[in-house]
């Protein structure tokens, strides 16, 4: 059951890939008509609601596979010292307690936890990763979850509003909002190049949460 589970969520990872970007057009509050219309007005709020309890914070310790200090002196790294992640996880299965964050926040913990907003630090088990596409599976206990359930909505379009809801530097929860600014992409130190570009503000804390 739990390998069904796991396989029905970790394709819908996959298909909707880095950093869960997915497109937003049928929220728009009227069709964007005349170039010299005004920026369509839109309110979030009912889907900041919706979507923001899935969302929860990440955390992982352990010691990088590479050193980030270098000795211009002596021309050898410094030896790898222990390091701490923080990112944010979205909830796609409350039931199995199956959390969806950026490998890259989890690829060198030894130690992994989620945080939801009740405050609560759930010891996680890293199920699956990709390299490839940055994306991590994980699992905690489960028990007082809310999942936010997965959709393939195809390919957005350059110019589709997003927004992002993570937890920078545990200030707690924000949202930034942006567009799809390019599709195709690639990024240094990820091996796909069907990336998808956003301008939308992802502070330092929040690599991993749900963008919309």
């Amino acid at each position: 059951m739990l390998r069904n589970i796991l396989r029905r969520d970790w394709i819908a990872v996959v298909v909707c890939s880095l950093a869960l970007v997915f497109g937003v057009a049928g929220c728009w509050a009227k069709d964007y008509k005349d170039p010299g219309e005004m920026f369509p007005t839109t309110d979030f709020t009912a889907l900041v609601k919706r979507v923001s309890p899935a969302v929860v914070g990440i955390r992982g310790w352990g010691v990088a596979s590479e050193p980030r200090v270098f000795d211009p002196e002596a021309s050898f790294p410094d030896p790898p010292s222990p390091r701490e992640w923080q990112g944010a996880g979205v909830v796609v299965d409350a039931l199995a307690g199956l959390i969806v964050t950026a490998n890259h926040l989890v690829a060198n913990a030894t130690v992994v936890q989620a945080r939801p907003q009740d405050g609560r630090a759930l010891d996680a088990v890293v199920l699956v990763r990709s390299e490839r596409d940055d994306v991590a599976l994980l699992r905690v206990e489960p028990g007082n979850l809310q999942a936010l359930t997965l959709e393939n909505l195809g390919t957005p379009d350059v110019g589709e509003p997003v927004i992002t809801i993570g937890n920078p530097q545990d200030w707690g929860q924000s949202v930034t909002f942006g567009i799809v600014s390019a599709l195709h992409r690639s990024c240094p130190g990820i091996a796909s190049s069907d990336l998808i570009q956003s301008d939308v503000l992802v502070s330092q804390g929040s690599s991993g949460g749900a963008r919309w």
